[in-house]
């Protein structure tokens, strides 16, 4: 009892240093952008008592009080009031005696990944197109073309770059006609809209305190409509009130959606292609 005791106590001593380096971090930051905007004094999010008010443990961890391993939900809990990324998450968790979670792909083993859903991309006889974790298309195959010339009107080549995002195509009004092809075929685009804003935010909860994952919700906010739908999502509704990204898909398009991904780990990058009831190609 003793020795799980004495094990606890040195855990939860490495789990507070480490948090406590964060949320100093933290707490400097905010205080450093209220000075530089010159704007008034205010209740810091990144006190101790604002943490401990929602994870009263965390005032027991820095009294060194706590009897038991701090819990992984409020390893978590806390990782989230501090606004940590996955690297300083996986730091809390690893510091607390935790499973850390898989970061992001990124340098040569995304690229190894993108070229082998490419070289896949280009041999599906369905229609298919390659998304990344913020639903950028990065590339279509041939049978595609013929998508998005029948409910796009456009040649995908000529759409910029920055334009390419399942949805931009959704939301903006002015460039893409995704509003009146939904209204015309009696669906609503409300309706539609808010489960693919829903299945983002899911496909991204654990991202949400990336740079890249911040500066593309940024981005979206621009658009009409947008940040009113964002805005309205309960976080914490159940995943059965909305319907998953295949389910819209199909209402959509009326077509089965198939999601290829060459990792068990990774979601992302992965191939969306599009097949009908039966498993057939569409014509």
């Amino acid at each position: 009892m003793t020795v799980a005791k004495d094990r606890a106590a040195q855990i939860n001593a490495t789990f507070i240093e480490a948090a406590e380096s964060i949320r100093i971090q933290r707490k400097r930051a905010f205080e450093d952008q209220l000075w530089h905007k010159k704007q008034p004094k205010q209740a810091n999010p990144f006190s101790q008592q604002a943490i401990w008010a929602e994870y009263p443990t965390y005032k027991r961890l820095l009294e060194q009080r706590a009897k038991n391993q701090v819990a992984e939900h409020v390893v978590r809990g806390i990782a989230s009031l501090l606004e940590c990324p996955i690297h300083e998450r996986n730091y809390l968790l690893r510091s607390a005696g935790y499973a850390e979670d898989p970061d992001i792909l990124s340098g040569d083993a995304l690229e190894a990944q993108l070229a082998q859903l490419q070289s896949l991309l280009d041999i599906l006889q369905y229609p298919a197109f390659l998304v990344n974790q913020v639903w950028d298309i990065l590339a279509i195959n041939q049978p595609m073309v013929h998508v998005f010339q029948h409910f796009l009107g456009l040649n995908f080549e000529r759409i910029p770059v920055e334009h390419r995002n399942i949805l931009n195509f959704m939301f903006d009004p002015v460039n893409y006609s995704a509003r009146k092809i939904l209204s015309k075929g009696g669906l609503q685009w409300e309706r539609v809209a808010r489960n693919y804003v829903y299945n983002f935010q899911q496909a991204n909860r654990a991202c949400q305190f990336e740079t890249w994952y911040q500066a593309k919700v940024a981005s979206l906010m621009q658009l009409p409509d947008f940040e009113r739908i964002w805005q309205s999502i309960d976080p914490s509704i159940k995943a059965h009130d909305m319907l998953s990204q295949g389910q819209t898909d199909n209402l959509v398009y009326g077509l089965r959606t198939i999601y290829i991904s060459e990792s068990d780990t990774y979601a992302y990058p992965r191939i969306h292609a599009y097949v009908d009831a039966l498993g057939t190609k569409p014509n």
